[in-house]
């Protein structure tokens, strides 16, 4: 009996054993000067080390992706929160989405005003509602009930920065009618997590893209699109060209070449970013993690700041031959 016994736990404890907990965390694909790049490093290590803290202390996924979004909702420097881009109407209109891996449950939110952290309101929409996503009129309601902080008066999200880069996309027209260039500002930022056990956990937020008629809804709220966990195969957050993300699925798509062609992380990545550019001629990027906790990041757009911290270790880069590390 006593071998027997032993036999059993020795199998429990292999099949329990511990992964090492991660939190990856992108701040947008796509353009920006060089001169930026120490602030965008400063900003995606923080949001990682913030997720990676509130996972070490709370033990949820959930918390880690949401403290890692809010940190940089907060900073201007990045196209979600107090950084997001304006519409044409000169408004700030944002986007955001969570995910569970456990059980596929979800928040989305979009065409948020005057709320700094649209992240949250989705997690409250995941955690307080029957429904996956809210919107418009009702999605306001539902912030008031559960006492969600509305600013006022309208309008203070608007960064300088942010009004400036519409003003340059507006000068633009002229010269090149229909043009969707973010000035300066990539858009979305978004993490993903996993805990010792496996569990895993993604969330997106953005301000969409600069000029966007109001009412433009882009791929970050949209769960396949900008924003997927399922604890069998991975998570991911995407970045980039909403439109192109979008109509491929592109985080769904991610998953698919992980759970039915076998990628690893890194390929299934790659792959569909690369089949999006090429079929519809924008770019995107990505970050992902299988379901032992391997990170996938890749970019067809030149630039995705990026950092993830692993036990006491950050690593972080912007360019696609970027792998830098330091002390957490």
């Amino acid at each position: 009996m006593k071998l027997l016994l032993a036999f059993l736990c020795l199998i429990a404890s292999s099949l329990c054993q511990e992964l090492e907990p991660i939190v990856l965390v992108h701040g947008g694909a796509g353009f920006t000067s060089d001169e930026r790049d120490p602030e965008k490093f400063a900003g995606t290590k923080l949001a990682a080390r913030m997720g990676f803290k509130a996972l070490m202390e709370t033990g949820s996924v959930l918390d880690a992706v949401e403290q890692a979004v809010r940190s940089m909702e907060l900073n201007g420097g990045f196209n979600a929160g107090y950084g997001a881009v304006l519409t044409m109407n000169w408004t700030v209109e944002m986007d955001a989405s969570i995910m569970d891996g456990r059980d596929l449950s979800a928040g989305c939110v979009s065409g948020v005003q005057d709320i700094l952290h649209p992240i949250s309101l989705a997690r409250l929409v995941k955690d307080r509602t029957p429904h996956t996503f809210l919107s418009g009129e009702g999605l306001l309601d539902f912030a008031r009930k559960q006492n969600v902080h509305i600013l006022y008066p309208p309008g203070q999200m608007a960064s300088e920065r942010a009004k400036a880069s519409l003003q340059n996309w507006l000068d633009s027209q002229a010269a090149n009618p229909g043009n969707t260039e973010i000035f300066g500002e990539p858009g979305t930022v978004g993490a993903v997590a996993m805990d010792a056990f496996g569990n895993l956990a993604a969330a997106t937020s953005t301000g969409g893209i600069t000029g966007k008629y109001s009412g433009r809804v882009g791929d970050t709220p949209l769960l396949g699109s900008g924003t997927y966990a399922d604890n069998r195969y991975g998570a991911v957050s995407t970045t980039g060209h909403g439109e192109s993300i979008m109509k491929i699925n592109l985080a769904k798509d991610i998953i698919n070449r992980i759970a039915y062609l076998e990628m690893d992380v890194q390929n299934a990545s790659m792959y569909s970013v690369e089949e999006m550019t090429e079929l519809l001629d924008n770019t995107a990027g990505v970050i992902a993690l299988d379901s032992q906790g391997n990170p996938g990041i890749y970019t067809s757009s030149g630039k995705m700041s990026w950092a993830y911290q692993r036990g006491d270790t950050i690593h972080y880069g912007i360019r696609p031959e970027d792998h830098f590390t330091e002390e957490a």
